[in-house]
């Protein structure tokens, strides 16, 4: 055990400089085991992968961005490989930040999703396939996932009720698309809009009270 000559008091663990005064502690004690486990985060568990990935983004701006300068009769394209290379990264960071609560995390990236296409499509000439597909794809494919993972892993219920409403609300988003007649494929938002429905009338069935006690509870009311 260490002791720290400037606050007369004894640290134990495995650490060099006293956690009041920040001063170097007198080494001449008895060495002592940390009393908490040393629990590595997922930057440290994942670290060669993450410093992986983040080489690899960096060559494929960098060489990009540098073919494109040789190039520029063919027009800006690397800008678009850029904001690709950052939506990887926002989508990442969020599934890194919320990945404890699957739901949480699937109703992240759906949104992330959503947002993503949309800005695609109205950059690249606005050609309708965000939300003719790929809004009404994620949405549905959401709902799927959340139901079966939650299943099979047996998540407590407050956990994932309000992510299953959630969930089911987007799924229903489409129909705004579909009544102001700016889809070009209807058949993904009708599907979409079809399996929020059904998936709405399953929660409300079978587990409605404990619905409305949890919005009660994280509402306040």
């Amino acid at each position: 055990m260490k002791r720290c000559q400037h606050c007369n008091v004894a640290v134990v663990g495995q650490v060099d400089t006293c956690p009041l005064c920040q001063c170097s502690l007198d080494k001449t004690g008895e060495p002592s085991q940390d009393i908490f486990p040393s629990i590595p985060t997922i930057y440290h568990q994942y670290s060669f992968l993450l410093r992986l990935v983040l080489f690899i983004s960096v060559v494929i701006a960098v060489a990009s961005t540098a073919i494109n300068f040789m190039f520029t009769q063919s027009g800006w394209w690397s800008l678009f490989v850029l904001g690709g290379i950052a939506c990887l990264w926002i989508s990442l960071y969020f599934i890194i930040q919320k990945r404890a609560n699957i739901s949480k995390t699937i109703t992240y990236q759906v949104i992330l999703i959503s947002l993503f296409s949309v800005v695609w499509d109205a950059l690249t000439g606005w050609r309708g396939w965000s939300i003719d597909y790929v809004i009404p794809i994620v949405c549905a494919s959401s709902m799927l996932t959340v139901g079966i993972i939650t299943k099979v892993k047996k998540v407590p219920k407050e956990d994932y009720m309000i992510y299953f409403v959630l969930e089911a609300l987007f799924g229903i988003i489409p129909i705004i698309f579909f009544l102001t007649g700016i889809l070009n494929t209807v058949y993904p938002s009708l599907i979409c809009i079809a399996l929020s429905l059904i998936f709405f009338a399953a929660l409300f069935i079978f587990t409605g009270p404990s619905i409305i006690a949890e919005l009660k509870k994280r509402l306040h009311l």
